[in-house]
């Protein structure tokens, strides 16, 4: 299985990283995984200039890599803390430049634009409210991926980690999700 995890967290060693790698350690050893660090890979911000509406792609060529690694990619983890009940900056720029695809499907008529189906989870640390976030985060990431050929399977979420650490029950959740699969 190939999977792509899309680390939204500017720390390589905080909650996020601790909740990734419980889940890193619960898939089969046969896979092949990418992590695509979101604050390093810098995706520039869609600004709705209509490319995407009449041609495949974007007009925004940082992306193109990724993308085609995406189209691969049999899982997708959204690996992600909780910002203001939402997503650190770089991955909503990336939730936002898969406009893409909603433009292939409703604009261009294209029934699936990504061709390969795919599962996905969400593994998310909030400092406090986060099962508020979970559901808003758990929308977002759905309606994206409902024209992506992608259905998430499952959410872990490390909550109140502002006052304590992620525990060793999210630890757990985030293995056993892993296993699952």
């Amino acid at each position: 299985m190939n999977t792509l995890i899309l680390f939204g967290s500017p720390k390589r060693n905080g909650n996020t990283a601790q909740l990734c790698g419980a889940f890193l350690q619960g898939l089969p050893k046969n896979n092949t995984v990418e992590i695509v660090r979101l604050f390093d890979l810098n995706p520039k911000p869609c600004n709705d200039c209509g490319y995407c509406k009449a041609s495949d792609g974007c007009s925004k060529k940082d992306l193109d890599a990724f993308m085609q690694k995406f189209q691969e990619a049999d899982l997708i983890v959204v690996a992600s803390p909780v910002y203001l009940c939402s997503f650190p900056a770089p991955m909503k720029a990336l939730f936002d430049r898969f406009q893409r695809f909603y433009c292939a499907r409703f604009r261009r008529g294209i029934e699936t634009p990504v061709a390969k189906p795919k599962k996905a989870v969400l593994l998310l640390s909030a400092g406090s409210g986060g099962t508020q976030a979970q559901q808003m985060i758990e929308t977002q990431v759905k309606r994206a991926f409902s024209v992506m050929n992608t259905t998430v399977i499952g959410t872990v979420l490390a909550d109140n980690t502002d006052e304590t650490p992620v525990s060793h029950d999210d630890l757990q959740r985030a293995y056993a999700l892993a296993r699952r699969l």
